[in-house]
């Protein structure tokens, strides 16, 4: 209850204030709470960004910035218009979607934990397709249903990633209307005999594939949305091919070249990631060959 009233009182501040509490939110979570210093840290040095210990620590710094940043702006995004998202927040070729819209084709948009990825929830007001996200349930009901509510205030619709192949089949198989299934693949599934195992960042770790069979069992063009930030407050997001007719590709082919896009960034601009996620706790793990 408490926490949920916080979450409204903040969407009502002005975003100057905001980024006030953001900075001070920053420090003591970083420097008081130490929250997930060492994950962060052990990520960035197992990954083959080729980072000395000085570059880890400006990463570091940079990165609480930028996290609290992340979750503020998307509390605030709730008393956005669509104006305030014009002015912050850039559409970068939509050709490419309203291409396959006039065709009738549905698509999936492969979405990273990267540069603002909240701030595609405004994605409706700029594409015809209709926007179906998945995302995982938080399990404090209160604060799922304010996130939830946040989420689809602009127009998309939010479907259970453990509802999401049954959800799915139902819009393909009983609607003419072509959607945006939006699904985030970068972080690690659970740890299962069938996994599919290959490189992230240098380090053999488990990959979400349920973006790929999803595509492959419609035949749904895959998008990559390419997320950066321009400055604090400012983002875009560019859409990129990875895939027009997904059977033509062999398994896991379209998931590499997903890996390959996040990847690209991550060493053009390592600072706004989710760092904190524990990406690399199943390496050990991993199948012996």
């Amino acid at each position: 209850m408490i926490i949920t009233v916080l979450l409204k009182l903040i969407k009502l501040l002005p975003l100057n204030v905001i980024y006030l509490i953001s900075d001070f939110t920053s420090f003591i979570i970083k420097n008081i709470f130490n929250y997930r210093q060492s994950i962060v840290k052990n990520n960035l040095r197992r990954s083959n960004l080729k980072l000395d210990d000085y570059q880890i620590q400006l990463i570091t710094n940079k990165f609480y910035k930028y996290f609290t940043d992340l979750y503020l702006e998307s509390i605030k995004m709730d008393s956005f218009s669509k104006l305030d998202f014009d002015k912050r927040f850039e559409v970068i070729n939509v050709d490419l979607l309203n291409k396959f819209y006039d065709e009738g084709k549905s698509v999936v948009l492969m979405l990273s934990h990267y540069a603002g990825y909240e701030w595609c929830t405004s994605l409706p007001y700029y594409i015809k397709h209709k926007l179906i996200a998945v995302y995982t349930p938080i399990k404090n009901k209160s604060v799922n249903s304010f996130i939830h509510n946040s989420r689809s205030k602009h127009g998309l619709d939010l479907i259970s990633r453990y509802d999401a192949i049954k959800e799915i089949y139902k819009r393909e198989v009983e609607s003419e209307k072509p959607y945006m299934y939006g699904l985030v693949a970068d972080q690690s599934p659970q740890l299962k005999s069938k996994n599919y195992w290959s490189k992230f960042l240098g380090v053999n770790v488990p990959i979400f594939t349920g973006s790929e069979r999803i595509a492959k069992k419609h035949n749904l063009p895959v998008i990559y949305g390419k997320m950066k930030k321009i400055k604090r407050g400012y983002y875009s997001v560019e859409f990129e091919l990875i895939a027009e007719s997904p059977n033509d590709y062999s398994d896991y082919e379209i998931t590499e070249k997903y890996l390959k896009q996040v990847e690209n960034q991550l060493k053009e601009d390592p600072h706004p990631y989710l760092w904190t996620h524990n990406r690399f706790k199943h390496s050990d793990e991993a199948p012996k060959t």
